[in-house]
C-alpha cells in the first residue's frame, strides 16, 4: 500500500492529496470486486414456466462445446444467459432451455446432414458468426453465395458446413485481425524490413507507407502496422435506426479503463527518499490525465444518477501496460460491463477494442488515435476527429469563404503533408466547382517548403489583396520557422490557415498568432466564457477541490454523452449514434460510421481564430 504520510510530506498541493485519496479509493473498490460464484443445481428444472437443464461450467468450456454437447445453438444459450454468457467462468451454472433444442432440431431436420443451420441474429456479421464456428468467412459464403448477393439479414437461416469444423475453436485470443476489414495489423518482428513485409502480404512497399503515415521513424520491433489486404466481402445486416426498447435494462455499469501507474508508485517505497521523490512527481505527472479525466467523468456520473440513471463505475488502473490489461481480461474484471472507456494508449486499446468484438460490448476511444481502431470493429466510436476530417473541413472553408483571395498552400515535402494537400486540393475543388454561382475558380498555388528560399514563398504572395497561406503540417520546427519568418514581412496582408496541434506547441510568440491572423481548424473548442462552462468549473472545484484541467472537461463531455445515451437507450446505443448529435463544453458529437463493419468517428469541428490574445470561435 503506498504510504499517504510520507507521500504528502513530499509533494504538498490539492491536486496531490486528491489523487493518493482517489489511489486508495480504487485500490480498496478493486479488492472487494472479486464476483460470487454460483452453486451447482439440481437438473432439469422449471423456471418461471419453461424447462431448462442446468450446466455447471468446468475447466476447457466454451459456448460453443457446450450448444455441441447438448444440441443447440450458441445464440440460444445466450439468450437464456443474458447475465453470464459474455465471459464463462468455471463454477457459474448456465441455463439450458429445452425450447432452444426442439427448435434446433428443426433446423437440422432440413438440412442433409452435412450443415448445421444458424439462424442470423440482429447484430450478427460474417465476422462474428465464422468467429463462433471457428471458419473463414470464405467457408461460409461458399455454401451460402446468396449472402453475397443480397447481404446478410435478420433471421436469414445459414448453413454451416460441418466437415470445416474443427474440434474447439481457440478463444482466450484477444489479438486477431478482422476477417472483414481491407486491413489487417501486423506486429513487426525483429530483423523483419518493408520488403519482407510487402512479399509477405504481397502489397507494394508504397502501400504499406501511405496506409501507415509514411513510416518516417522506420519500422520499430512490436510496432503495429496496418497492411492492406484487396478482399472485398458482402458482410452487412441492415440496421433499422429506432429505439430498442429490450436493450434498457434496470442498471448498468460502465468500466474506464484508465492510466494511474499505482503498482509502480508503490514499487518507489522501496527506493532512497531522494529517488522515490522523484518517482513519484513523474508518476504523478503521468497519472494526473487519468486522474481528471476520472474526475470529469465521475461528475458526469453524479449529474445522470440525479436523473435516475442507475449506475456502477469500475475503474481500472491500465499503466499503459498490454500485459496487465490481458490479465484483467483473463481474469474477467470487466465482465458485465455494458460500456468500456479508454484504455487512452494505442496498443492498449487495440487489445481493448478486440475483447469489446468479441463480446458486443461499445467501447469508446476518448483521445486522439488512428482511425486504424475503427476498421472492422462496430463496438468502436472515437471522439476526437481525425486529421483527415478537419483536412476535408479546411478544404470546404476555402471553398465556401476564401476562394476569391489569393490562395497559397505551403508544407514540408513529407509523404504526410503531401496526402494533406491531395485532401485539401480535392476537397476545395468538389466544393468550387458546385457552387451555384459561375465565378471563375482560383487555382490555389503550391510551395515546397525550404528553409534556405524563403523568397520562394514570398513570390507567390500578392500585396495588393490579402493573402491566404494554408500550412496543413503538424511539423513543429517547419511551423515555428514559418511563422517567425512571415511576422518581418510587412508588406503582405496575410491570414495563416494551420492545425490544430498548433495550439499546444511551444516556442510560438502570442504576437505572430495575432499578426498573422491566425485561424486553426480543431475537434475542440472550450469557451471558458460561457454560463455553463463556469457552472461546471464551480461544482469541480467543490468537490474535488482543484479546478478543471482540459481533461476534466473532455471526461465530463464523454461521461455526459454517453451516459445520456444508455440512460435513454440502453445497452444497444451504438444504434442511435448516428442520430443522436449533442454540443458538450468542448466538443460537438456528430458520429459518422466509417465503412461496414467498421466504427464510428466524430466530426466534431470548430474554426477558431487568435484575436485580442486569446483563441475565439468562429463556426
Amino acid at each position: 500500500m503506498i504510504s499517504v504520510v510520507n507521500l504528502l510530506q513530499l509533494l504538498n498541493g490539492n491536486r496531490m492529496r486528491s489523487f493518493l485519496a482517489f489511489v486508495l479509493v480504487l485500490l480498496c473498490g478493486l479488492l472487494h470486486s472479486q464476483v460470487k460464484q454460483n452453486d451447482s443445481l439440481p437438473i432439469p428444472v422449471t423456471i418461471k414456466g419453461d424447462q431448462f437443464y442446468l450446466h455447471p461450467i468446468v475447466k476447457g468450456n466454451t459456448l460453443y462445446s457446450i450448444s455441441r454437447t447438448y444440441g443447440i445453438t450458441v445464440d440460444d444459450i445466450k439468450l437464456a444467459n443474458k447475465d453470464l454468457w459474455q465471459e464463462l467462468r468455471i463454477g457459474d451454472t448456465l441455463k439450458i432451455p429445452l425450447k432452444g433444442i426442439e427448435l434446433f432440431k428443426e433446423d437440422q431436420e432440413q438440412s442433409d446432414g452435412n450443415f448445421l443451420i444458424h439462424e442470423v441474429q440482429k447484430k450478427n456479421t460474417l465476422y462474428s458468426i465464422a468467429k463462433e464456428y471457428d471458419l473463414e468467412i470464405a467457408d461460409i459464403l461458399a455454401v451460402n453465395p446468396e449472402v453475397e448477393e443480397k447481404g446478410l439479414k435478420k433471421g436469414m437461416k445459414l448453413k454451416i458446413p460441418i466437415e470445416k469444423l474443427k474440434d474447439e475453436p481457440k478463444l482466450d485470443q484477444y489479438i486477431e485481425p478482422s476477417t472483414a476489414s481491407p486491413y489487417i495489423t501486423h506486429r513487426v518482428k525483429p530483423k523483419e524490413t518493408m520488403y519482407s513485409l510487402s512479399k509477405l502480404y504481397d502489397v507494394s512497399i508504397d502501400s504499406l507507407m501511405k496506409v501507415n503515415n509514411g513510416l518516417e521513424g522506420g519500422l520499430k520491433v512490436n510496432q503495429l502496422l496496418t497492411i492492406p489486404i484487396l478482399k472485398e466481402y458482402t458482410d452487412s445486416v441492415d440496421i433499422d435506426i429506432e429505439f430498442d426498447s429490450t436493450a434498457l435494462k434496470p442498471s448498468y455499469v460502465v468500466s474506464l479503463l484508465l492510466p494511474f501507474y499505482m503498482e509502480q508508485m508503490k514499487m518507489a517505497e522501496d527506493t532512497t527518499p531522494k529517488v522515490s521523490q522523484k518517482m513519484y512527481q513523474n508518476l504523478y505527472a503521468k497519472a494526473q490525465y487519468g486522474l481528471d479525466f476520472y474526475h470529469g467523468i465521475k461528475l458526469a456520473a453524479d449529474s445522470l444518477t440525479e436523473k435516475g440513471l442507475n449506475l456502477e463505475l469500475r475503474v481500472f488502473d491500465t499503466a499503459n501496460d498490454t500485459a496487465r490489461l490481458n490479465q484483467l481480461i483473463k481474469d474477467s474484471a470487466l465482465y458485465g460491463s455494458d460500456l468500456l472507456i479508454g484504455p487512452l494508449f494505442y496498443d492498449e486499446f487495440v487489445l481493448a477494442a478486440d475483447y469489446a468484438k468479441r463480446e458486443g460490448i461499445s467501447i469508446v476511444s476518448p483521445v486522439k488515435q488512428s482511425n486504424k481502431i475503427l476498421l472492422g470493429n462496430s463496438y468502436v466510436s472515437k471522439v476526437v476527429s481525425s486529421d483527415p476530417i478537419l483536412i476535408r473541413s479546411m478544404g470546404s472553408y476555402l471553398a465556401d469563404s476564401l476562394s476569391e483571395y489569393n490562395q497559397v498552400i505551403v508544407y514540408p515535402d513529407h509523404i504526410k503533408e503531401r496526402t494533406q494537400v491531395d485532401q485539401l486540393k480535392r476537397t476545395y475543388f468538389k466544393e468550387v466547382v458546385a457552387k451555384s454561382d459561375s465565378q471563375a475558380v482560383r487555382v490555389p498555388k503550391e510551395v515546397i517548403w525550404d528553409p534556405n528560399d524563403f523568397q520562394a514563398l514570398l513570390n507567390k504572395l500578392d500585396s495588393t489583396e490579402r493573402n491566404i497561406l494554408v500550412a496543413p503540417s503538424e511539423d513543429q520546427a517547419f511551423v515555428t520557422r514559418l511563422m517567425t519568418q512571415l511576422n518581418q514581412e510587412e508588406a503582405y496582408e496575410i491570414t495563416l490557415l494551420g492545425m490544430s496541434d498548433w495550439k499546444n506547441y511551444d516556442y510560438l510568440e502570442v504576437e505572430y498568432l495575432q499578426n498573422l491572423d491566425v485561424h486553426l481548424m480543431v475537434s475542440e473548442h472550450i469557451d471558458y466564457s460561457s454560463p455553463d462552462t463556469k457552472e461546471f468549473e464551480r461544482k469541480y472545484l467543490s468537490k474535488f477541490e482543484m479546478p478543471p484541467s482540459k481533461f476534466s472537461i473532455l471526461g465530463f463531455d464523454v461521461g455526459i454523452y454517453y451516459l445520456n445515451l444508455l440512460n435513454d437507450y440502453g445497452a444497444n446505443f451504438d444504434l442511435m449514434l448516428l442520430e443522436y448529435k449533442e454540443e458538450c463544453l468542448g466538443r460537438k458529437f456528430e458520429f459518422f460510421r466509417t465503412g461496414i463493419e467498421s466504427g464510428y468517428e466524430n466530426h466534431s469541428v470548430y474554426l477558431v481564430r487568435y484575436r485580442d490574445f486569446q483563441l475565439q470561435k468562429v463556426f
